[in-house]
């Protein structure tokens, strides 16, 4: 039987251990437990991922489905509609799910077929030991053993810099908030909404966790306006906005391009292997679907070097692709000097080009 510690104890340690849910393997997930706030929106790449990831039809009860996409300009506290997509229309099946259900599905999915080993702390280091073995070593000195080590540890995490060295992390502003204010609620029933601001875009759509309806909302400040000091009260003065209480922090990519995930049987996972902007809200579609492809490398080969293999050469492609993507769509939005010009093209994009769109970044 195979030991797997994963590291890591969030929705990319628990997406890639139900990856192991038919398989004889005795797992052990090591991490720091950690409040879980807001909502993932589920396009249809990570519905269809989840599905099979979790071989569970349940599923449907801790989603919310979104059938509109609305994109407006905010200027002077005025709301100017630029473009409205339905996604029905294209039979395009889009939800929301609260992170908190989410992850709590998945640990009841796995623990209810592998017998799960928790340890709630940190580690520190790898240490290599003969033929093939690995330790772990933990910050109170204890020495834990393994065949294989999956890196669900995050963008700083110690597998990270153990399998690629030191690596350029960029960190930027980000603002989040939940609400379940009715008026805004009845604004947003069943929308995603994403709102440019002169200092940055703000996104929104409903979610529903433990029966309770709530907005999730995201503001990235424009590059100009990442640094500034002001930026919640002039949040704060816009009227859509002010009831939401708001709770800065970063979200972290790599600079550098990365060249491979796996090393000496330790394989990167989630955002611990490749992270990058979050303008295309697919990273944890992507963890999602790539526990799903990890799971189907699993059932059909037999050396884990041929799987993890296979999954670095795909999953690096694949990242490449969505990462430049999203790095043209965060100028895009960005725009602070021709937002006319930026408005004009977004109220003049056709449903076909919004339809190709999608279907480009929500590939299987």
């Amino acid at each position: 039987m195979k030991k797997i510690i994963i590291i890591g104890n969030g929705l990319s340690a628990w997406s890639v251990a139900n990856a192991f849910l038919n398989k004889n393997v005795q797992i052990t997930i090591i991490g720091k437990k950690k409040s879980i706030f807001g909502a993932q929106q589920l396009s249809p790449n990570g519905f269809k991922a989840l599905k099979k990831l979790t071989e569970n039809d349940d599923i449907k009860n801790i989603i919310y489905e979104i059938i509109q996409f609305q994109i407006n300009s905010n200027n002077n506290n005025k709301t100017k509609n630029l473009k409205n997509f339905y996604f029905n229309e294209f039979d395009l099946k889009y939800y929301s799910v609260s992170r908190e259900m989410l992850i709590n599905l998945l640990i009841k999915n796995i623990k209810n077929k592998i017998q799960i080993n928790e340890i709630n702390e940190s580690c520190v280091g790898i240490i290599e030991k003969y033929s093939g073995k690995l330790d772990v070593l933990m910050d109170n000195d204890e020495l834990i053993s393994a065949d294989i080590i999956i890196g669900a540890d995050g963008v700083n995490g110690i597998t990270r810099k153990y399998v690629c060295g030191t690596t350029n992390i960029v960190a930027k502003k980000v603002f989040r908030g939940m609400s379940n204010d009715k008026n805004i609620q009845l604004l947003q029933q069943k929308k995603l909404e994403l709102n440019f601001l002169n200092y940055g875009h703000f996104v929104s759509y409903p979610f529903i966790n433990n029966n309770k309806k709530y907005i999730n909302c995201v503001f990235v400040p424009n590059k100009s306006f990442q640094n500034s000091n002001n930026l919640l009260d002039k949040l704060k003065n816009i009227s859509k906005y002010s009831s939401i209480d708001w709770n800065e922090g970063c979200f972290y990519f790599y600079q550098d391009e990365i060249q491979t995930l796996h090393k000496n049987n330790i394989l990167l996972f989630g955002d611990a292997g490749f992270s990058f902007e979050p303008h295309l809200a697919q990273l944890g579609n992507n963890i999602i679907e790539d526990a799903s492809y990890l799971k189907f490398l699993i059932e059909n080969n037999n050396s884990y070097d041929e799987i993890f293999e296979k999954f670095s050469r795909n999953t690096c492609k694949k990242k490449r692709e969505l990462k430049t993507i999203s790095n043209i769509v965060g100028i895009f939005f960005g725009i602070n000097t021709f937002t006319k010009l930026r408005d004009g093209l977004v109220s003049n994009f056709s449903n076909k080009l919004m339809y190709d769109f999608f279907k480009k970044v929500w590939y299987d």
